[in-house]
């Protein structure tokens, strides 16, 4: 069987597609992340978080075969690596060294999320083999010099092997809410002290320590869910997620992820060093 002929059309902006159609596939996928929601992606640009000036150009590739959605991912423009939270300052350094432009490049990711979930969305493998295929056409049609896919599910980063795309393996750490039961099962912990049990004395004395400090300051914590978040808490809580920005350096530095994958334009490779 030959492969099917897909229509590719990319878009500037999330709001462009269905949002029925692009929810659908997602809803298929093996780790449908929340913050992949068709919602989710058209609020961070509405919102100009993910705009052309901070460095993301949409272009949301898909698929289709007449009127329906086969397949579909969040691609930008970048012309910095800000907001990605894999910072990719050598790469970038090595392009430079041997006369080559690194920016713009291509990225699939959710802007400044880094949450590991699906990021090719496809209602089959084949059109998420197709889907990879697409943006390395794309890639190269726009003569970039690469496309990176950051946080992706297991089946994304099959395809792009198998496409002949580079992989990079790093480290994400993750906490669950797991304790072993007396049969040796994972069971959540019943309370903060089991937490604190299944622990070395030194770290439960440190955590107790740190947590006394928090008390005595007179820091108290409110939960709210849903409706019952006012626009003041929404505001307190930006002003607090901006200052950490402002004054930390830490986001300039590279962080861990689970894995990039990315595919240099035959122009932009660069050789060997003598």
């Amino acid at each position: 069987m030959g492969e099917i002929d897909y229509v590719t059309r990319v878009f500037s902006s999330p709001s462009q597609i269905a949002e029925s159609a692009w929810n659908a596939l997602l809803a298929q996928e093996a780790d449908p992340s929340p913050f992949m929601r068709h919602e989710y992606l058209v609020a961070m640009h509405e919102s100009g978080s993910a705009k052309p000036r901070a460095g993301w150009q949409a272009q949301f590739v898909t698929l289709w075969r007449g009127n329906e959605l086969q397949a579909a991912c969040p691609m930008y423009l970048k012309n910095n690596s800000y907001g990605e939270y894999v910072f990719d300052w050598a790469w970038a350094n090595a392009y430079s060294q041997h006369g080559l432009d690194y920016y713009p490049k291509a990225l699939v990711a959710v802007p400044f999320t880094p949450v590991p979930g699906a990021r090719l969305l496809a209602c089959d493998a084949a059109a998420r083999t197709a889907l990879v295929k697409a943006l390395i056409q794309q890639v190269r049609d726009e003569d970039l010099s690469s496309v990176h896919l950051l946080f992706a599910q297991a089946q994304d980063i099959t395809a792009c092997e198998q496409a002949g795309m580079m992989l990079r393996h790093t480290v994400q750490f993750h906490w669950k809410n797991e304790a072993l039961s007396a049969e040796g099962l994972p069971s959540p912990f019943k309370s903060f002290d089991h937490f604190l049990a299944s622990l070395q004395q030194e770290k439960r004395k440190k955590i107790r320590q740190e947590r006394r400090k928090v008390t005595d300051a007179g820091v108290t914590f409110r939960w709210s869910r849903g409706a019952d978040i006012a626009e003041s808490d929404w505001e307190f809580f930006y002003r607090c997620y901006e200052r950490t920005y402002l004054e930390s350096a830490a986001w300039r530095r590279p962080c861990r992820s689970t894995g990039c994958c990315l595919w240099p334009s035959a122009k932009a490779r660069p050789s060997p060093a003598a």
